[in-house]
């Protein structure tokens, strides 16, 4: 098994030929209509999901709410009430109202296990059941009458006893055999006996599994039955509505089982409902070449890539946050002052100044007398800070501002500033009454030339 070179503990679903390095689906770059490596920029090789696909049996949660879908429980009732009352009437009426249910639920399931096995997690549109149902119901009618002559040429060579297992047999594939015309809309594989054999085998234990819970779905139903046996309308409407139900989750968990088991089976496909990569947001697009560029040490490409963001998208936290530990990680301090007051202001909208003074702390480790060129950011830095708490923090960096910046307007209100942050430290009383001096002398000098 491959995994993702910028993942480690995700598997690698698409690989670079060029590059020689697996990826994972956050990696790759889509932005041009196929998907493409962020650093070389040629296509990707597909390699699917691999083993990284939670097993149906962890997900039974979703598998349930699968039906929940607005359109299908509606689907659901209406094929319940309409085969509650088919069942109550006689003759061709009843039999119009039973095929034609029968075909759309039927036609439904099998469009449910085929697009989950496809990776599309959500229900599929109630629309596109309504044609193609009637052939869809004929093939599985020839299926059951194909297996069935199969049974008795059995008994016929091999004895009864022969022919009973034999049955049991194709009772316990009979999901296999659902699953195989999904696959190939055949009849001829839905009921070779090998292909059956094989599909099972490859499925192993996940298969005994899905038939347990069939099994259980399936006896829950009888039991249900049994609960409500009464000949009503109602009673027979709630029955029905219990086995659709079940007959949805069923060929959910059966599609589910051969996207669980593509690999295995020789096919890829990718999940379209959770993190499609063909569904990210040009942010997230953006991101994820960050990352790229990042791990790649590709730095150049990297800088103009935050500075476009940072345009793009001026109150995204996030991608202010990564652009300082990037310019930290490099030394980059003095590009820091070309951003630092709008990411006070993104700081400030999303009610996270409290990290003001660990950004200041990490860039002043890796550059220890680092102080913003602007004087306008060292005078709100300096304020922002001496209310967190940090006041020889506010001091530092209003310390000889008057004669970096002698035109700077608030020269007076930040040497008050740093006066009160001198009060707080032990033994400052002189150097702040010294401060407060020079404000008051600021106050009324007029601003150098």
């Amino acid at each position: 098994m491959e995994y993702c070179k910028y993942h480690p503990e995700s598997d690698a679903t698409y690989r670079c030929a060029d590059c020689q390095v697996g990826q994972c689906d956050h990696c790759v770059d889509e932005s041009a209509g196929s998907l493409r490596c962020f650093v070389c920029r040629r296509e990707l090789e597909n390699q699917g999901p691999g083993e990284s696909v939670v097993p149906f049996w962890r997900r039974l949660d979703k598998c349930f709410s699968y039906p929940m879908a607005k359109q299908t429980l509606l689907l659901i009732i209406v094929a319940s009430v309409v085969s509650a009352l088919g069942a109550s009437m006689d003759g061709l009426q009843s039999f119009i109202l039973l095929f034609v249910v029968s075909a759309v639920t039927t036609k439904y399931g099998f469009l449910c296990l085929q697009q989950t096995a496809a990776g599309n997690m959500t229900a599929p549109d109630v629309s596109d059941a309504y044609s193609g149902g009637v052939r869809l119901i004929f093939h599985i009618i020839m299926i059951f009458l194909g297996i069935i002559f199969m049974i008795l040429a059995m008994a016929n060579a091999l004895g009864q006893t022969a022919a009973i297992v034999f049955s049991v047999f194709w009772l316990c594939c009979l999901p296999a055999v659902f699953i195989n015309y999904a696959r190939f809309e055949a009849i001829g594989s839905a009921i070779n006996p090998v292909e059956v054999v094989r599909l099972v085998l490859q499925l192993r234990g996940a298969y005994l599994l899905l038939l347990l819970f069939i099994t259980i779905m399936i006896a829950s139903v009888g039991t249900l039955s049994q609960l409500f046996d009464g000949e009503d309308v109602l009673s027979a409407a709630l029955q029905s509505v219990v086995s659709y139900y079940y007959w949805i989750v069923i060929f959910h968990l059966m599609g589910y089982l051969l996207f669980q088991k593509q690999r295995v089976l020789g096919y890829v496909s990718h999940l379209e409902s959770e993190g499609d990569v063909h569904n990210r947001s040009e942010k997230q697009h953006t991101l994820a070449r960050i990352g790229v560029l990042a791990k790649e040490g590709m730095f150049t490409e990297l800088s103009s890539e935050f500075k476009t963001a940072l345009k793009k998208y001026p109150d995204d936290i996030g991608i202010y946050d990564r652009y300082v530990d990037y310019l930290c990680a490099l030394h980059k301090t003095a590009e820091l002052d070309k951003f630092w007051l709008a990411y006070l202001s993104c700081l400030e909208k999303c009610g996270r100044m409290s990290q003001v003074s660990g950004v200041l702390l990490r860039i002043l480790n890796v550059a220890p007398d680092y102080l913003p060129v602007s004087a306008e950011v060292r005078f709100k830095l300096a304020g922002i800070l001496l209310k967190q708490g940090k006041p020889a923090l506010s001091v530092k960096l209003i310390n000889r501002l008057h004669r970096d910046h002698p035109r700077f307007e608030q020269l007076s209100e930040a040497y008050f500033l740093m006066a009160d942050a001198l009060e707080e430290l032990p033994e400052k009383q002189v150097q702040a009454d010294k401060c407060r001096i020079l404000a008051n002398k600021l106050k009324v000098r007029p601003l150098a030339t």
